[in-house]
C-alpha cells in the first residue's frame, strides 16, 4: 500500500518569531496561518515554495509563493491544475517565471497525476507528461536543474522504477532505461517529495530504507545508502524514519529519527537521532559522534549549504541550528521560532519557511550574515544605547551605524511594529514586556527587551 511521507510540519501551527540570524520575510499569502508545506531554492535570488493550511492540515491548498529578488517581494498565487481535489506535491522553479509543480489525486490511484509547468509566474499551469495516463506510477517529485533538463520521478511499475528526463524544458519526455536502474526491492517505492537535489546530483529515499543516487541528472543511478545496516528500515516509518541532505555527490548524511508513538498523533515526540555520514558517495557511511543537539530538539528537517561541510537543521518545534564540521558539532541559531523547512544556495543565503500572520506580515525566513563563520568571530562591537526604558511610550535608538529598520515583536513572535527611524513609539501598547530588534546597514542585527509601564 502507497504510503504519503508523513512529517511534524502538519502537526503544529504557530506564528513568526524573532531570531538575530533569520530576517522576517513576508511569504504573501492572503489567508492567515498559511505554512510552507516545502521549498526549493534555484539561488541566491530565486525560490519557489508551496503552502499547506496550518489550521487544519487536511485541507487542500493549491498554493505557491516565489521570489526571485532574494527575498525582498515574494508573490503568491495559485496553483490551478484544473482539479481542485489535486495535492501537490512539491514545486521547482529555475527563475522568477518557470517552475514545474507535481500534483496527484488526495486519493492516488495509478497514473491519475501529472507534472505542470508554468512559464508567466505561475499565472497559468500546463500539464506536461508523465504521470498522465491511467496505469502508471505514482508521481513522487518533478526537479528541474535548469530550465531545460528537468526529472520526474515515480515508483515502481511492472517491476522497475518509473522515471522520467526531459532536455527541452519538459516538452517531450524520454523514460530512464531499466537497465539505468537499480532493480526494487519487493513492494518498495518512493514518497511524495522524499528527494534532495544538489547540482547535477539528485537523491530520492524509499519504503525499504534506500537512497538511490545519480550524478548525471538521473540518467543513470545506483544505492548510496542501505538503511537496513542501521535500523532505518523506512525513511517514512511510524516510529522511525529519517531525512537525508547532499553536499555534492560525495558527502551526504542521513538523520534518523525514532518516536515514542507512532506518528502522527500530536503526542507524538522523538526519542532517539542518530546520523550517518558519507564523504566517498555512499560507499562508506559512519556514524556521527553528535553535540549540541539531541531528540529534545524535535529536528524536522536537515540541508546542506551546497558545496561545503556546512549542514542547517530546523525544527517545526521550534528552533534552528547549525554545523560547521559536516555534522559533529551543532550550534544554535535561534530558539522558539518555529521552522518547518530549510535550503540554501550558499553560505549568505538560507531560507526557511513558517507561518504567516497576515498577507504582509511573516511566513518566510533568510539568513543575515554568513554561516560560514563561527559566532563568536562573527560579532560586531555595536555602541547601542535604548532608552528610556522601561517606557510609556516613545523609544529612542542611539548607535554608531546606520539603522536600516527597527521591530517591535510581542513574547510570541508576532509583528507590532515597524520603524526606519531612531524613534519607536509604543505609547499604544498594553504593559509588558516586548523584543525590539534593530537591523543595520551592513546587515547585522541587534534584539533587546524592552518594557512597556
Amino acid at each position: 500500500m502507497k504510503k504519503f511521507l508523513l512529517s511534524a510540519l502538519t502537526l503544529t501551527m504557530s506564528v513568526s518569531a524573532y531570531s538575530q540570524t533569520w530576517n522576517i520575510q513576508s511569504s504573501g499569502f492572503s489567508t492567515v496561518s498559511r505554512g510552507i508545506s516545502g521549498l526549493e531554492v534555484y539561488d541566491a535570488n530565486t525560490a519557489w515554495a508551496f503552502a499547506y493550511d496550518g489550521v487544519t492540515s487536511s485541507n487542500i491548498v493549491q498554493e505557491f509563493t516565489k521570489t526571485s529578488n532574494g527575498g525582498t517581494t515574494w508573490t503568491s498565487g495559485t496553483i490551478n491544475v484544473g482539479d481542485p481535489t489535486m495535492t501537490i506535491t512539491n514545486v521547482s522553479g529555475v527563475s522568477g517565471t518557470t517552475a514545474w509543480v507535481g500534483a496527484l489525486l488526495s486519493t492516488p490511484i495509478d497514473g491519475l497525476g501529472a507534472v505542470y509547468k508554468t512559464t508567466n509566474g505561475g499565472l497559468t499551469w500546463t500539464a506536461q507528461q508523465p504521470f498522465a495516463t491511467a496505469g502508471e506510477s505514482y508521481l513522487n517529485f518533478v526537479h528541474a536543474f535548469d530550465a531545460n533538463n528537468v526529472i520526474a520521478g515515480g515508483d515502481p511499475q511492472n517491476g522497475e522504477y518509473e522515471l522520467y528526463t526531459s532536455s527541452n524544458g519538459g516538452t517531450s519526455w524520454t523514460r530512464v532505461p531499466s537497465a539505468n536502474v537499480p532493480d526494487p526491492i519487493n513492494n518498495e517505492y518512493g514518497y511524495n517529495a522524499g528527494y534532495y537535489s544538489a547540482g547535477n546530483n539528485i537523491f530520492f529515499y524509499t519504503n525499504k530504507g534506500r537512497i538511490y543516487k545519480s550524478v548525471n541528472k538521473g540518467l543513470n543511478w545506483d544505492i548510496a545508502f542501505t538503511g537496513s545496516t542501521y535500523n532505518l528500515n523506512d525513511f517514512g516509518g511510524a516510529t522511525i524514519s529519517g531525512d537525508m541532505a547532499w553536499s555534492d555527490e560525495n558527502r551526504g548524511i542521513v538523520l534518523k529519527k525514532t518516536y515514542n508513538t507512532p506518528i502522527p498523533p500530536a503526542a507524538a515526540v522523538q526519542t532517539a537521532i542518530a546520523m550517518y555520514r558519507t564523504t566517498d558517495g555512499g560507499t562508506t557511511w559512519s556514524t556521527v559522534t553528535i553535540t549540541g543537539i539531541s531528540a529534545a530538539n524535535n529536528i524536522s528537517d536537515i540541508t546542506y549549504v551546497p558545496g561545503t561541510n556546512i549542514l542547517v537543521a530546523t525544527s517545526s518545534a521550534g528552533g534552528s541550528w547549525k554545523s560547521l564540521d559536516n555534522g559533529s558539532t551543532w550550534t544554535s541559531i535561534d530558539t522558539g521560532v518555529q521552522h518547518l523547512g530549510v535550503r540554501c544556495s550558499d553560505a549568505n543565503t538560507c531560507y526557511s519557511g513558517g507561518f504567516n500572520t497576515s498577507a504582509t506580515v511573516g511566513g518566510m525566513f533568510k539568513t543575515s550574515g554568513s554561516l560560514g563563520v563561527n559566532d563568536a568571530t562573527n560579532v560586531k562591537n555595536i555602541s547601542l544605547n535604548i532608552y528610556p526604558n522601561p517606557t510609556k511610550g516613545e523609544i529612542n535608538i542611539k548607535t554608531d551605524k546606520k539603522i536600516k529598520s527597527s521591530t517591535v515583536f510581542d513574547l510570541s513572535g508576532k509583528t507590532l511594529l515597524q520603524s526606519t527611524s531612531e524613534k519607536v513609539n509604543i505609547s499604544s501598547f498594553t504593559k509588558g514586556t516586548y523584543l525590539l530588534k534593530i537591523e543595520f546597514a551592513d546587515g547585522s542585527t541587534k534584539t533587546e527587551k524592552i518594557i512597556k509601564d
